[in-house]
């Protein structure tokens, strides 16, 4: 018997996805936790595909778009994003959505909008900052390349 007798597994999916958007294995992940079966989990992912309730390919396409549009993170950030939500995404597929020169931008932005001075003694403090918001290496180095020649 399941945690939760007043609803099945398929209500509750259905339920969980009214809400919003979801990953086949975070929505498997969810059902999971509210302790129902791993059989009848497997039934109600088959039928919400069929029905076109979950669709990953869907699913990532839409995310790599927010995730850019909300210029937060570069693209290795998109990537682990992705991956905590169970979905596997190469580098070039997001690079479809974030082309180098747009991950340039979003980077410019947020470091104009976090540092005041752009110079070889704040560049450790940015090269950080950038890698710890998901930027590729290629951006970091060019951000060096940026600090050394613009002593602010």
């Amino acid at each position: 018997m399941t945690k939760n007798q007043t609803t099945g597994p398929l209500e509750t999916a259905v339920r969980l996805l009214a809400r919003r958007e979801y990953a086949e294995k975070e929505l498997q992940q969810k059902l999971l936790r509210q302790n129902f079966d791993p059989d009848s989990i497997s039934t109600v992912m088959v039928i919400l595909k069929e029905k076109g309730y979950l669709n990953d390919t869907q699913f990532m396409q839409r995310t790599i778009e927010r995730l850019v549009a909300e210029k937060r993170c570069g693209v290795r950030g998109i990537i682990a994003k992705l991956r905590q939500m169970g979905l596997t995404v190469s580098n070039e597929e997001v690079r479809e959505y974030c082309p180098m020169e747009e991950e340039w931008n979003i980077a410019s932005q947020l470091v104009e909008k976090k540092f005041r001075l752009l110079d070889s003694d704040t560049f450790p403090r940015i090269a950080r900052f950038l890698v710890n918001r998901g930027f590729s290496t290629e951006t970091v180095s060019r951000f060096a390349d940026e600090c050394r020649k613009h002593q602010y």
